[in-house]
C-alpha cells in the first residue's frame, strides 16, 4: 500500500525505553543482594544441617529467572531507543528489532 504513514510518539517511546532501563537497574541491584545472600546461606549451610543450603538452592532458582528478567529489560531498553532514533532518522529497519528476540 503506498501512502502509509508510521508515526510515532518519541516522548512516549522514549520514557518507556527509560522505564524498562529503570527496571533492568532496580533487578540488577535485587540481584546483587540476593547472590550476597545465597552466598551467605551457602557459607553457613555447615551450621544449619542442610537446611540453609535448601534455602540457597531454592534462592539460586529465583536469581536465574531475576537475570532472565535484567536481560529482557536491557534488551527491549535498547529496541525501543534504537527504534525512535531510527524512525527520527528515517530508516526502516527499525521494525526488525522486535522480532529478533534476546540476543
Amino acid at each position: 500500500m503506498a501512502g502509509n504513514i508510521v508515526q510515532m510518539d518519541y516522548t512516549v517511546m522514549r520514557a518507556v525505553s527509560t522505564g524498562f532501563k529503570t527496571q533492568a537497574d532496580v533487578l540488577d541491584g535485587i540481584d546483587k543482594a540476593l547472590t550476597a545472600a545465597i552466598n551467605i546461606l551457602r557459607a553457613t549451610a555447615f551450621l544449619s544441617g542442610g537446611t540453609s543450603l535448601a534455602l540457597a538452592n531454592y534462592l539460586e532458582n529465583i536469581d536465574k529467572q531475576i537475570k532472565k528478567l535484567v536481560k529482557l529489560c536491557h534488551e527491549f531498553a535498547s529496541d525501543l531507543s534504537n527504534a525512535v532514533k531510527d524512525h527520527i532518522n528515517g530508516d526502516i529497519k527499525g521494525k526488525s528489532y522486535f522480532g529478533e528476540g534476546l540476543k
